[in-house]
Formats: C-alpha cells, structure tokens, sequence
C-alpha cells in the first residue's frame, strides 16, 4: 500500500500540470471501486469545476475544487493515478478516467478495486480524515507529545507508529525502516520509552520519510508516480524485506516478526 511518501510524490507530480486546469468531463470503467461516488455525483460536482488546489492528508489526495467541493483520492493497496493522454492499447483495470483541460487525462487505475474516489460537496467535511492523526512534519508532533499518547500503555512500538490515529501516513515499510534506524526493538511497550528515545524515533520518522519522497517512493510491487515511474528508494531499505540476510550493519541475520497481521524485520543485534 502507497505510504506518505508515494502519495506525496504523486502530490508534486500532478500538482503542477492540475492546478488551475478545469475538468472538463468524468468517465468510468466497466467495473467500480469498492468506494466511489457515483457516476453522476463526480460529473455533477467535478465536471467543469477548475482545480484549485491539490493537498495531501495522511496517505489521502485531496483536490479542492472551485465552488468549494472536494475530491478526495486513496490509493488503497494497488492504485495509481497517471496523468497524460490513454494509451493505446487502454490499460487494464481502469476504473476512472478525468479529463483535463490542455488535452491532459488523469487516469485512475487499481487492480484491486480497494481505492476510494468520494466527491465531497462545498461544506461537507471529507469523513474519513476524521480518523486521521497528525502529520508526521507538523510542530505539533513533539518527543513530549508522542510520550504523553503512550503514557500507559504497553502497545509495541511498531504498532504504535501504524496507528494513522495519531500519527497519519507511516505504513509498514517505513515503520520498520525507522525502528532500524532508531536503534528500538519493534516490540519495546511504547510506555517505557524515554524522551531521549522519543526524539531519536521522531527525529528519524521525518529523516527517512524525506529522503523516501526525495527518491520518488519506495517501488515494492505496485507503485508508480503520475508518470508511470518506479521509485527507487527500496534500494536504500535496511530490513524491510531482508529475513534471512545479513544486517548490513553488523552482519547478524535480519529477523521477521509478524504483529497485528503484518510483518515486522528487525535486527536483534542493532535493535535493543
């Protein structure tokens, strides 16, 4: 699944060729995502509206419409939003197709069919950004802050930081890559952590988010930016995906773990 970093990657792709263009019309696909606004609602409240800009929250695209509305975008576990003219041949599983002025079509297409593309009218707050927590980047994630959201609790550290509650857009991958960096075991009860181990965790959450975006994501399996390009920040992972081999630090082979349903990598000897 696209964690903070993909979506705003995307985000500065599409950007600025989208903003201040108008959609001039909405077409779908023979089948339809899983959560989708209808049809008519998207060309009702989309079609003709310009772009005015283009945000993102968490691992959502928000794009604010003129009059008010708002588009909001999740790539769920295979989506992807491409920007440019169809392709002949069409792609497969194209599900939404937003044509653009300037002769541009952004495409959404998703294996899967577990994105959302929810059309929101003027006054209506986006629903699912209730349930999202504070950005990463924001002044208002502080060490003390993140001690405070623990205080008494005996959660692992890893699942702490998947909580997109409290903290919006850390997925699996970069957990992982994190805890490595911090030098934290990924089962550690978030309780027990100092202030000096908070700030090592949020000073190295925003290190290795930034240098994700810098190297256009983190390619897996299925991501792409909105021109069709791989990332290549898996080059630069540490553990993720690394059971087996030697930690590239100090040679101990990489353990895996699995904690609420995920997998976790970690080195026992770098990882106290």
């Amino acid at each position: 699944m696209p964690e903070l970093p993909e979506v705003e990657v995307i985000r500065r792709g599409l950007a600025p060729r989208l903003v201040g263009r108008r959609f001039l019309a909405v077409a779908t696909g023979e089948k339809s995502l899983r959560q989708a606004s209808s049809p008519a609602q998207l060309r009702h409240w989309v079609a003709g509206r310009q772009l005015l800009r283009l945000r993102r929250r968490g691992k959502y695209l928000l794009f604010d419409l003129e009059g008010g509305g708002t588009l909001l975008v999740h790539l769920g576990m295979t989506g992807r939003l491409l920007l440019g003219p169809v392709p002949s041949p069409p792609l497969p599983h194209v599900h939404l197709i937003f044509k653009v002025e300037g002769g541009l079509e952004l495409i959404f297409q998703d294996v899967r069919r577990f994105g959302q593309v929810l059309v929101f009218p003027p006054g209506i707050a986006p629903a699912p950004l209730a349930q999202v927590g504070r950005e990463p980047f924001s002044k208002k994630v502080t060490p003390q802050w993140l001690a405070e959201k623990a205080q008494g609790r005996l959660r692992p550290l890893k699942n702490f930081l998947l909580d997109g509650r409290l903290m919006a857009g850390i997925g699996n991958i970069y957990a992982c890559e994190i805890l490595f960096a911090a030098g934290i075991h990924p089962t550690a009860p978030v309780s027990r952590l100092s202030i000096e181990e908070w700030e090592l965790v949020l000073k190295e959450t925003r290190r290795i988010l930034k240098r994700a975006i810098l190297k256009g994501g983190t390619t897996v399996a299925n991501f792409l930016n909105s021109r069709g390009e791989a990332g290549v920040f898996q080059l630069e992972l540490l553990v993720y995906g690394r059971a087996a081999e030697p930690c590239r630090r100090c040679g101990q082979i990489i353990s895996r773990i699995t904690q609420g349903g995920r997998s976790t990598f970690f080195c026992e000897v770098c990882q106290k």
